[in-house]
């Protein structure tokens, strides 16, 4: 039998978190109860953590990278107790156009698990039973909790034009860079990777990326044409800032694909002329299809791509704040910190 309360964490207001006694929800019709094991820390989240994210409402519970397992499947005919899940953390109406057409990450009632209701950072959660989605037997729940970065990453290569035989360069070697080159190269693409921070680019290199370079170093745009000549046929911008769009713009070959990842708190000065006199195609990213979460539990589970060892950091929910502050300080190298629920 289940205790009545339970521990979660609260961000009260930015760079203030609060882990406090709740009552164990319940779920309504339609949805299940999991038990919480693993709580990846997002980039998104760390925005939040900061404050700079305008869309945020505080108090938020925040957390959607997450892993755990049924212990009340409700009246689901697809799930049931004991089963091992991952979430698909957005909300859908399921009756819009876009949802009906199949493109639920246009729906027009989306709402992001942990940024726009509250999240998952709590040792039991209630979802809509069409978030839950079973892992393979086997998979680590520490693994299963970066699929949804990892979908992220494949969708947008899914949405890149073809990667096979082309030329790929990913501008930022953080998690999301780095799954981004990953999925890229499993999916045929030769690729650079291109960050200013050492450890990131050592970490690309043990996952077997083609071409590593610190652009803080060495020219990347020397680099670039080195090694692909006249520009990238695909550029992956996966850091947020309005430099980084210019610079993918700046790398890519005329008639390329510029896909946009990197999530920006204000509107960006962009270089129109550039654009135009590349005919660029530039692809907005906006989360995933499930699809291409059903892709990526495959490409994890094969070990086309590597997760695990992106895990640079393991605290207990209790120490949430802990886990913020070690991110903030960066006293030892920082890619994917883990919050583990006892």
């Amino acid at each position: 039998m289940l205790a009545k309360t339970m521990k979660r964490a609260v961000l009260e207001k930015p760079g203030a978190v609060r882990v406090e006694e709740a009552p164990i929800p319940a779920p309504g019709p339609g949805e299940v109860l999991l038990k919480v094991r693993n709580i990846g820390i997002c980039g998104s989240d760390i925005h939040i953590y900061e404050g700079l994210l305008p869309f945020v409402t505080f108090p938020v519970v925040q957390g959607h990278e997450m892993s755990g397992e049924v212990v009340d499947a409700g009246g689901s005919a697809r799930l049931k107790n004991g089963d091992r899940v991952t979430i698909i953390p957005r909300t859908l109406c399921g009756r819009c156009p876009d949802c009906e057409g199949g493109r639920t990450n246009w729906c027009r009632e989306l709402e992001i698990v942990g940024v726009h209701r509250d999240g998952v950072a709590a040792e039991y959660v209630c979802v809509p039973e069409y978030m839950a989605t079973k892992i393979p037997d086997g998979m680590a729940y520490d693994v299963a909790a970066m699929i949804e970065p990892l979908a992220v990453c494949v969708h947008a290569c899914n949405i890149s034009g073809g990667l096979d035989g082309r030329n790929a360069l990913v501008i930022g070697a953080g998690v999301i860079g780095n799954l981004t080159a990953q999925a890229a190269k499993a999916k045929g693409a030769r690729v650079m990777i291109a960050g200013r921070t050492q450890y990131r680019l050592d970490y690309a290199k043990a996952a077997g990326i083609d071409i590593c370079v610190n652009d803080s170093r060495e020219s990347l745009e020397d680099a670039v044409a080195r090694e692909f000549g006249g520009g990238a046929d695909v550029v992956f911008e996966c850091i947020g800032v309005d430099a980084s769009v210019n610079g993918s713009f700046a790398h890519c070959r005329k008639g390329g694909t510029v896909v946009i990842l990197g999530i920006f708190g204000e509107k960006q000065p962009i270089d129109m002329f550039t654009l135009q006199d590349k005919e660029l195609r530039v692809v907005g990213s906006m989360l995933y299809l499930e699809s291409d979460f059903d892709e990526s539990m495959a490409l994890a589970q094969t070990g086309s791509v590597a997760l695990e060892p992106l895990i640079t950091g393991r605290f207990p929910l209790e120490g949430f704040a802990e886990a913020y502050r070690a991110i903030e300080a960066r006293r030892s190298p920082i890619m994917k910190v883990m919050i583990e629920v006892s």
